[in-house]
């Protein structure tokens, strides 16, 4: 049975508990069938990041299945995303360990990393720690948890006691946040 948008429009705590497990088992069902090699919380995460992006997708939808519709193209194109991604960091790591192999050099060794691209690095980092700053507390926790303790949604909702759904509101608020800050202190390039 579908959900009427029109009761997710309104708010109707019943109509989004069946949305949120119809999305869930869609998403899920990507990402088993296209992505068997991930891990539970891997498959999770990408059924929470694609069930965030429909929820905003309500209001201006025209039906439940465009909903559903997206989900599933968010669900390939996060899966798409982590697969590019750890595609380049082997890709990264093959050419370090080639580079160490030839010259002798260690790209996990900062001493060693080109002194302009520290300098740049290090000053972009230092931006994003002071804007994080000014991200509220909440939403500040959890993208520090997920970005740079490399926790999972499902980890971070274990450690802080909140529920895997929030976790990935509490990200994109504070992505958004921290977006915001940054463009407005025209420190985003």
């Amino acid at each position: 049975m579908d959900v009427d948008i029109e009761q997710l429009r309104t708010g109707d705590r019943t109509a989004w508990d069946r949305a949120f497990e119809i999305f869930k088992a869609i998403s899920l069902s990507i990402c088993c069938s296209t992505a068997p090699d991930l891990n539970q919380h891997d498959h999770e995460d990408v059924a929470i990041e694609a069930i965030t992006s429909a929820v905003k997708y309500v209001k201006a939808g025209k039906s439940f299945e465009e909903c559903k519709k997206l989900v599933v193209t968010i669900s390939k194109n996060r899966l798409n995303d982590r697969f590019s991604h750890d595609s380049a960091k082997k890709r990264r790591y093959d050419l370090g360990e080639s580079l160490e192999a030839k010259e002798g050099f260690d790209a996990a060794d900062p001493s060693q990393e080109r002194p302009d691209v520290a300098v740049i690095n290090g000053e972009r980092a230092a931006m994003v720690r002071e804007a994080l700053r000014q991200v509220p507390e909440q939403y500040r926790n959890v993208v520090e948890e997920f970005y740079f303790n490399r926790l999972t949604q499902q980890e971070i909702a274990d450690k802080q006691g909140l529920k895997i759904g929030s976790i990935g509101v509490y990200l994109q608020r504070g992505l958004e946040a921290l977006h915001k800050i940054l463009k407005q202190d025209e420190l985003l390039l």
